[in-house]
């Protein structure tokens, strides 16, 4: 085993450490019978609503990258475009970032469009998602400010006292080692017959990049994007309903909760497993609705705490079962690929 897949592993371990120490603050004062029946009262048509919205959204991922596929000169099926993507989000599950090396090898093997070319259309994805996440937290900051501003203070009361000067100074430790060994890494691979290979590698990326000024079907393409930021809005805003407490939030609050779970599922943990619980818990304590305690109390129910934890359950149930199928879904097309050669 070489050093990199050890690095890896590490990483690996120590994010599920992290993601699971969050789960253990959250819950380890609950009550296991009483979660049990909290979680009974939940309106469950609701959840399976914010599934299939999530599933769509999927969908939508798959149909827009074969835009920028098309874009590119190549050409693949819808089937095995929205497969790919939903192995993205199983992957994601269970190694955190990993999802885009395994679309992108996964395309690759069923369709052979270079594997550097996708992962430039996927900076391309990256960006224009980016740009709407920071459109919708403009809308919040105008619409929700002050509650933003609780959330803040919030989230700054969850850490303990004196850290955040340790937190600076660790960040700033951390970006001057990365930046000198970046130098140094340069210096060797200049040496190695490496450079080259990665030179052309970054040439691809490049192209992938450019793809967005070729592409034939522009209309089509903001027409997903949008749709796909429309169902994640969906995904949580229907789950308001699947609970007393949470069913008189309003559409503003939809989009304060999308925003700040949305930085949830950013934080490198598998699937957002513990990160996504604990911010939105902090949200809707903002909200009005629970308390933002970790840990809470055995002998009253939290709604801040099971709202987030019916809403991650029920997507996670749906990548996996989306995942399931996109692997079947591109086993038997690289199967029948393999017959026709």
């Amino acid at each position: 085993m070489n050093k990199s897949s050890i690095v890896k592993i590490l990483k690996y371990i120590l994010s599920l450490i992290f993601a699971f120490g969050i789960i253990y603050l959250l819950f380890k004062n609950q009550d296991p019978i009483q979660l049990i029946e909290e979680i009974k009262r939940v309106n469950i048509e609701w959840v399976v609503l914010s599934m299939i919205f999530g599933g769509w959204a999927i969908v939508n991922r798959g149909l827009r990258w074969i835009v920028l596929i098309d874009a590119l000169g190549y050409k693949s099926s819808k089937s095995n475009a929205i497969g790919a993507v939903a192995i993205l989000y199983f992957t994601n599950l269970f190694i955190p970032r990993g999802g885009e090396i395994t679309r992108c090898t996964s395309m690759n093997q069923v369709e052979k469009i270079p594997i550097e070319k996708l992962f430039g259309t996927i900076i391309i994805e990256r960006i224009i998602d980016f740009v709407f996440l920071f459109g919708l937290m403009f809308i919040a900051i105008i619409l929700k400010f002050d509650d933003i501003l609780k959330f803040y203070t919030a989230i700054q009361n969850q850490q303990p006292e004196g850290t955040s000067g340790q937190n600076y100074t660790l960040i700033v430790i951390a970006i001057s080692t990365i930046i000198i060994c970046l130098f140094f890494l340069k210096k060797l691979i200049k040496k190695s017959n490496i450079y080259i290979k990665i030179l052309s590698f970054i040439d691809g990326i490049k192209e992938g990049v450019n793809s967005i000024k070729n592409m034939k079907k522009k209309s089509v393409f903001w027409f997903h994007t949008c749709s796909i930021w429309i169902m994640y809005f969906l995904m949580t805003y229907v789950c308001f309903f699947s609970i007393t407490e949470t069913s008189n939030l309003t559409l503003v609050d939809g989009v304060f909760l999308l925003v700040i779970g949305g930085i949830g599922m950013v934080i490198p943990t598998p699937g957002g497993i513990g990160s996504y619980h604990a911010i939105v818990m902090i949200g809707l304590s903002v909200l009005g609705i629970g308390t933002a305690s970790f840990g809470g109390s055995s002998d009253s129910s939290n709604p801040a705490l099971l709202f987030p934890t019916i809403i991650h359950a029920g997507q996670t149930l749906m990548v996996i079962i989306m995942g399931l199928i996109g692997m079947l879904v591109l086993f038997l097309s690289k199967k029948n690929n393999h017959v026709k050669s």
